[in-house]
């Protein structure tokens, strides 16, 4: 009976410390049991990678240390793995497996013997990153990209200064935010380019260097500083001697795309002079429309001020601030254009053969001039217009008109007929017009009647106006 006892005692016995055993070795990754000064954090390792890296964890300083990734330049979403000693569990992040963002500190909160919280901070070496743009190129010709964030490209021949189109290198990870095409005016100023790199954006000013303004090969002299102060993207140009026509004087406004235009005067049924239509609206330059020789379209705040009488070119500004030129009429309170014809009679134009156009702002002037890079003739002016006003070679006189270029640049022209200044014919200023780099243009004014202000300013001698009787217009095309 005794040695029955004993062997029940011993099997008791060892039963409890099988039990014991089991229950030491009975571990998950997040809780269970209970121990005491031990840190909670069996491991704490993260993805590099192909590679896994180990941090170090300080239980006295409350730290969880990564060295430097060796494989990875972009810590803003790491695979980080959690292993926890018995009894403790991990509250922050939730998950043992989480992705973190370790180019900033990390707060990981645990649960001690599921009492006391405590909160680690989690830590790494954040790899130096590249700037965002490593390089630019423009034409093959490359720039340079300095550590101010600015990049700079010398300008050079056959480079479209109102167009620069950027070829850009980026590092890993980064993108255009704007403009999305890389495509810079960089004429009157120097633009800005927006690049977000893991989700922050940086800011780079682009510019050119050592550009060559044409005008001044031309003969125009720049005297942008007679008129007081004017935006950047206005500069004024005279010349006496227009498309090398001895004493052919003239003045040239050059207006940048953000230029805006406008439309002021109330038409055909109360005409002013330039020197009231210049009190109407601030704007910079006011431009003589037409007199009576048509009747103009008017445009201003996207409604139709007036209709017009006959189809010829216009200028307008779209909604989106685009500038073009194009064959118009009104038909049935609607504004049509109307393609080019090279040859053939003129027909009238209707609402079947063109497409309706919504400028926010249009003139009409007195005849295109000047239709896709080409000069026209009399008989293609009367074949899309149905007549050819002063249009001869021996029609030399003063002369207004505005052209614009394939990239939304304006020339706005006006020529003088006064003492021995002869003026010009209509081909000679569309070849001007030409010669500046402008695919359309249209004439306004000719003969006595030509007129330009700027900044409150004549710049032509009218001769009209100098004999006491200005001439009247249905409007003034003004910019500012």
């Amino acid at each position: 009976m005794k040695r029955f006892f004993s062997l029940m005692t011993l099997f008791l016995a060892g039963g409890a410390l099988l039990m014991t055993s089991c229950s030491s070795d009975d571990d998950d990754d997040n809780g269970g049991g209970s121990t005491t000064g031990k840190s909670p954090f069996a491991s704490v390792t993260a993805k590099d990678g192909g590679s896994t890296l180990t941090a170090t964890v300080d239980d006295t300083q409350k730290t969880i240390k990564f060295g430097e990734f060796q494989n990875m330049t972009n810590l803003t979403s790491v695979e980080v793995t959690f292993k926890m000693n018995k009894g403790h569990i991990l509250k922050t992040p939730a998950n043992l497996t989480s992705n973190v963002n370790l180019m900033s500190p990390v707060y990981v909160t645990v649960l001690l013997n599921g009492k006391t919280e405590e909160t680690y901070t989690m830590t790494a070496e954040v790899p130096e990153l590249p700037d965002p743009v490593l390089g630019a190129k423009v034409n093959g010709v490359a720039a340079t990209v300095a550590d101010d964030k600015s990049i700079t490209i010398k300008w050079e021949e056959g480079m479209e200064i109102n167009h620069m189109v950027f070829d850009l290198e980026l590092a890993e990870g980064a993108t255009v935010v704007s403009p999305e095409d890389c495509t810079f005016d960089l004429e009157f100023g120097d633009g800005t380019l927006v690049v977000n790199y893991y989700d922050e954006e940086i800011v780079y000013t682009v510019r050119a260097t050592d550009y060559k303004d044409p005008l001044l090969d031309m003969g125009w002299a720049d005297v942008t500083a007679n008129f007081g102060t004017l935006p950047d993207y206005i500069k004024v140009y005279k010349t006496e001697n227009a498309g090398g026509i001895k004493n052919a004087a003239a003045y040239v406004v050059m207006l940048g795309s953000q230029a805006e235009m406008g439309c002021v005067g109330d038409g055909v049924t109360n005409k002013k002079t330039l020197d009231d239509l210049e009190n109407i609206g601030d704007y910079k330059v006011y431009l003589v429309g037409v007199d009576s020789s048509i009747t103009q379209i008017m445009v201003s705040g996207g409604k139709i001020v007036q209709a017009d009488t006959r189809i010829s070119g216009t200028l307008g500004q779209n909604e989106d601030g685009s500038y073009q030129i194009s064959y118009a009429h009104v038909i049935e309170g609607k504004i049509y254009t109307f393609p080019y014809r090279a040859s053939g009679a003129f027909e009238t134009p209707t609402a079947a053969k063109g497409e309706v156009w919504e400028p926010k702002t249009a003139v009409e002037g007195l005849h295109m001039i000047l239709y896709d890079g080409n000069v026209l003739t009399s008989a293609q002016v009367t074949t899309n217009e149905g007549l050819a006003l002063f249009y001869t070679n021996n029609d030399l006189y003063a002369r207004a008109a505005i052209g614009v270029t394939k990239y939304g640049k304006l020339f706005v022209y006006c020529g003088d007929e006064s003492g021995d200044y002869i003026g010009t014919t209509v081909p000679q200023v569309a070849q001007i017009m030409k010669d500046f780099g402008c695919v359309n243009a249209i004439q306004f004014e000719a003969y006595d009647s030509p007129d330009l202000h700027i900044n409150k300013q004549k710049t032509v001698t009218n001769l009209l106006a100098a004999a006491g009787t200005p001439k009247k217009m249905q409007c003034a095309i003004a910019f500012k």
